[in-house]
């Protein structure tokens, strides 16, 4: 009898753990807008499990913006990052560093975006300085994005890349560990296909542009 209490007890909790641990589809939002009203969807969205990507000026400016520190410090438990961006390994990396220096002494960002990366392994030693220049400062999350799938290497000097960004009749990718997919004149229908049948561990799946946030932002972000 002691054996079956015993099982009994380790299944229930087994399952109890299972459901505690389902979590919302992870988001992660090109924030690339002015407008107080989509910055209070993002600040009062119950999916925690969402990445916030912050860019005021094309990276974070050469002074504090008001209007991003306040929806920045609303957000609570999610995850702001801040834009910067590379063209793909041409860019002085001071001038990249400076932009990084920014970012934390104006913002209270947890991370980076880190635009316009290249995929080849030629350039890694560019973004591997970065990432190394990055993590001296602190723990922050840095997300590469190529917008397609780079070099393998460059998965061992990100925590997240973005191999896809590109119209949805685009897609046909596979997902690899730390991968986003970025989509853009998706329909809701399209939307939660990818959402279903992809493995990625963020999305963002929109009808819109960057400036604003999709028609089906709160069926997407549950």
């Amino acid at each position: 009898m002691r054996l079956i209490f015993l099982f009994l007890f380790a299944f229930l909790i087994g399952c109890g753990n299972n459901s505690s641990s389902s979590t919302s589809k992870g988001i992660i939002v090109p924030a690339y807008f002015d407008d107080a009203s989509l910055w209070d969807k993002l600040i009062n969205s119950s999916n925690n499990n969402m990445i916030i990507i912050a860019n005021p000026n094309n990276g974070p400016g050469d002074k504090i913006d008001d209007f991003y520190l306040n929806n920045l410090n609303n957000l609570q438990n999610k995850k702001p990052i801040g834009y910067i961006y590379t063209k793909w390994g041409d860019r002085n990396i001071s001038e990249v560093e400076n932009d990084i220096d920014k970012w934390i002494k104006f913002y209270p960002i947890k991370g980076f975006f880190v635009d316009e990366s290249a995929t080849n392994e030629g350039n890694l030693s560019y973004y591997t300085t970065l990432y190394n220049y990055i993590k001296s400062k602190g723990n922050y999350y840095i997300v590469l994005n190529p917008g397609t799938m780079p070099n393998e290497k460059y998965f061992e000097i990100a925590d997240n890349i973005v191999i896809f960004e590109d119209d949805i009749k685009n897609l046909n990718i596979k997902c690899s560990q730390k991968s986003s997919i970025i989509a853009y004149n998706a329909s809701q229908q399209q939307m939660q296909e990818v959402l279903q049948n992809y493995n990625c561990d963020y999305f963002y799946i929109t009808d819109k542009m960057y400036d604003e946030l999709p028609s089906y932002f709160d069926e997407e972000s549950k």
